[in-house]
């Protein structure tokens, strides 16, 4: 399989949140020969697997297989991938089945690398997130496999592809600031 049929692959898959849509067994077994632990916590399935393959740094992809419900207005079925005009549709096509394709393609085709390569993913990044991401890296701390380097395949563009790069980002906040000015009269001699 190479790298588009596989984010077909991914996008025909129905992995609503929590639902992993049985991804992360397809990519434990595609992904031969790294070692898989599974951390499963109520209804989120997690998936850590990596593979040792000298001495050196750790460098793991973080990602989620879930999705939020399509909802309506789709001109084609959401969970088939659909190619026009060049692009690829369908439901996680941008968050973030493509950049899960491209990382797990990129871990699967590498033969030599200086240390270990690992995929970090869970089913509930769209949903509560406190049983997915949470509790793997507790799992991993403890069992002293914390990576060196992460890197996220998630869309954080502002108006094009690599505009920004985000440090330690997770969702957003807005809200309003009100700043009220005391006046203070006071007396210099």
């Amino acid at each position: 399989m190479d790298v588009v049929e596989l984010f077909k692959f991914f996008i025909n898959s129905k992995s609503e949140t929590p639902d992993d849509g049985g991804l992360l067994e397809f990519i434990e077994e595609y992904l031969e020969g790294f070692d898989a632990v599974r951390v499963d916590v109520k209804d989120v399935k997690n998936l850590f697997i990596y593979k040792k393959f000298s001495e050196g740094e750790h460098l793991c992809f973080a990602g989620h297989v879930d999705v939020v419900p399509a909802g309506s207005n789709w001109d084609t079925n959401p969970y088939e991938a659909v190619e026009k005009d060049g692009f690829i549709y369908g439901r996680g096509a941008q968050d973030m089945k493509s950049g899960l394709a491209a990382f797990t393609q990129a871990v699967k085709e590498t033969k030599e690398f200086k240390g270990t390569l690992s995929l970090l993913l869970t089913s509930d990044e769209e949903g509560e997130a406190l049983n997915g991401t949470v509790k793997l890296l507790e799992f991993l701390e403890n069992n002293n496999l914390l990576p060196d380097a992460c890197v996220v395949a998630e869309p954080t563009c502002s108006k094009e592809f690599g505009d920004a790069i985000k440090v330690g980002r997770r969702g957003s906040i807005n809200g309003y600031l009100t700043l009220k000015r005391e006046t203070r009269t006071c007396r210099i001699s």
